[in-house]
C-alpha cells in the first residue's frame, strides 16, 4: 500500500496524508486516529530510498515518519543546462550545511510531490509547468512541507519562489523590435512551463501596451528540435504568414530557427530567452535575453535559508546582444 491508497481508503487528500506522515498538527483528531489506524495496520513505512538518506533512517514512530536532515529536489528535465547548474547549486550549499538532497525526475507532479513531502523537511521545484487553476498539487503539499519553485510561480501560503523576469525581458525586447517598425513578430513556444507561460504574457502585454492585436498565427507552440522547427516555418512561408522577427523561448529554440531561416535566405532579428554556451559560438551569434545563472542560483540557496517565510525573489534580465539582433 503507499501513499496514494492510504488517502483513498480514508478519504481524505495525499496532501492530509503526508501531513499526518510528518506529524504535522493541523489534522483534527478523528481523521489523524483514522489515517494512523489505516497506517498501521497496512504496515506503511516510507520509501527505502527515503530510509537511506542522510544517517541512513527514517523511522516510522508511532505511524508517523520522522523526518529526515533532507532537502527534495523535483527536476524533470536536467538536460537542460540551466536546471542542472541550480541542482548542482542545490546540493553543495545543503551539503555544506549538513543536509541531503534527494532528487526525483518523476514526470507526475502529484505524484512525485506527495512522495517527496513524506520524507524531506523542504522541496525544491525547478522548471514547473504552467500552473492548473484549480487542485494545485503545488498548493496542497505546501501545506505541509515547504516548497520553494525555482521558475515557478504560485501564490500560496508556504510558497517560496525564486524566477527570472521573463515576463518584464519579453515587454522590453518586443519594444525595442517595434521601435525598429516590425510589427509581425513570430513567437515560438518550446514548453509547457511556468516560464514560457510568463514568456507569453509580456508578448502580449507589450502588443496590448502598444495598441496592436497579437495575430494567433504567430504565436505557435513547437517541439524543441531542428525538425520540427525548419516544419513550422517552413509550412508558415508556404502558407504566406508573414513575420518579420523571431522570438524564442530559449536558445536552442532560437538556434533552430536561424539555421531554419538560413536556408531560405532571410535575414531578421532572431533572439533566444535563456543563454547558453552554443548561443555564443553560433555563426552568426545569437542575441539571448536572460538573468544571470550565478545570480539565480545564489538567490535560490538564499531562500533554501528562510523557507519558513513564504517570498517571491524576481532576478533582473538583461539583454547579450549580438549578431542576429545587431545586424539583422
Amino acid at each position: 500500500m503507499n501513499i496514494y491508497d492510504i488517502a483513498e481508503k480514508c478519504g481524505v487528500s495525499i496532501a492530509t496524508v503526508s501531513r499526518v506522515l510528518n506529524n504535522n498538527p493541523n489534522v483534527s483528531a478523528a481523521t489523524r486516529e483514522r489515517i494512523l489506524a489505516v497506517i498501521n495496520e497496512a504496515n506503511y513505512t516510507p520509501s527505502a530510498i527515503a530510509r537511506n538518506l542522510g544517517n541512513g533512517s527514517a523511522v516510522s514512530v508511532g505511524g508517523s515518519a520522522t523526518p529526515l536532515p533532507a532537502v527534495g529536489v523535483l527536476c524533470t528535465d536536467l538536460t537542460d543546462p540551466r536546471n542542472a547548474a541550480v541542482v548542482a547549486a542545490v546540493e553543495t550549499h545543503l551539503r555544506n550545511k549538513g543536509k541531503s538532497v534527494l532528487l526525483s525526475g518523476d514526470p507526475c507532479e502529484e505524484k512525485a510531490l506527495s512522495a517527496l513531502a513524506g520524507h524531506v523537511e523542504a522541496i525544491v521545484y525547478i522548471d514547473p509547468p504552467a500552473r492548473p487553476k484549480a487542485d494545485d498539487p503545488v498548493i496542497a503539499v505546501a501545506t505541509a512541507t515547504p516548497l520553494l519553485l525555482v521558475e515557478g510561480y504560485v501564490n500560496a501560503p508556504g510558497v517560496s519562489c525564486v524566477r527570472a523576469d521573463v515576463r518584464g525581458a519579453v515587454i522590453e525586447l518586443i519594444q525595442q523590435i517595434l521601435r525598429r517598425q516590425r510589427r509581425r513578430i513570430l513567437m515560438l513556444v518550446g514548453g509547457k512551463t511556468c516560464a514560457c507561460s510568463e514568456m507569453v504574457g509580456g508578448y502580449e502585454d507589450a502588443y496590448a501596451a502598444a495598441g496592436l492585436t497579437v495575430d494567433p498565427e504567430l504565436v505557435i507552440a513547437v517541439e524543441n528540435t531542428p525538425e520540427q522547427v525548419n516544419t513550422c516555418l517552413k509550412r508558415l512561408l508556404i502558407n504566406r504568414v508573414t513575420f518579420d522577427a523571431v522570438l524564442c523561448t530559449d536558445s536552442v529554440l532560437a538556434l533552430s530557427a536561424q539555421k531554419a531561416l538560413q536556408r531560405t535566405g532571410l535575414n531578421l532579428p532572431i533572439i533566444g530567452l535563456t543563454d547558453s554556451l552554443a548561443a555564443r559560438c553560433s555563426s552568426p551569434a545569437l542575441t539571448c535575453a536572460d538573468c544571470d545563472i550565478d545570480a539565480l542560483c545564489r538567490a535560490v540557496c538564499q531562500r533554501l535559508d528562510t523557507l519558513s517565510q513564504a517570498e517571491d525573489t524576481l532576478i533582473p534580465t538583461h539583454l547579450n546582444e549580438r549578431d542576429t539582433f545587431r545586424h539583422a
